[in-house]
């Protein structure tokens, strides 16, 4: 009887994901516009059905992004930083831990472990950024090289 309950368990992990699912990556945008108000969006980065790694099933995958490089950041869980721009246009992906942005629009939210966001607002008023929960932050930042063009909004 364990052994039916093993391979019934197995049976519903290996099931194939359901295609009718949404196939895009959502992400938070936080951009500037030309007088320099920063923004927050919610977008989608959508993902296409790909032999990524034969003989392997498909993925859902995204087209490749441009990326220069790529930075760990740690946060300590009191820190809070003033207004300020982004050092360079960047895809951030929270590891570990929050933090809440506000924007010069008064705008704000929450970004959390699991989630993704595109930083591009590297003029103007700029954002700011704490961290909340009372745990430290993990994120890795991938810069974006600078002759890719911007997510207009």
């Amino acid at each position: 009887m364990e052994a039916l309950r093993g391979v019934a368990r197995l049976a519903r992990l290996s099931r194939p994901y359901d295609r009718r699912m949404p196939s895009a990556l959502a992400f938070t945008h936080i951009f500037a516009d030309a007088q320099g108000e920063s923004h927050i969006a919610q977008r989608e980065l959508p993902l296409a059905s790909t032999a990524f790694a034969p003989p392997a099933p498909p993925l859902d995958v995204s087209a490749v992004q441009a990326a220069s490089g790529f930075e760990a950041l740690r946060f300590p869980s009191d820190w809070t930083g003033g207004w300020h721009n982004s050092p360079h246009r960047q895809w951030g992906f929270i590891l570990s831990g929050a933090v809440a942005v506000t924007t010069s629009d008064g705008a704000s939210c929450e970004l959390r472990a699991g989630g993704a966001f595109l930083l591009e607002d590297v003029h103007g008023k700029g954002h700011l950024t704490r961290v909340i929960g009372g745990t430290e932050v993990l994120w890795v930042a991938v810069q974006i090289p600078g002759d890719v063009v911007p997510l207009t909004a």
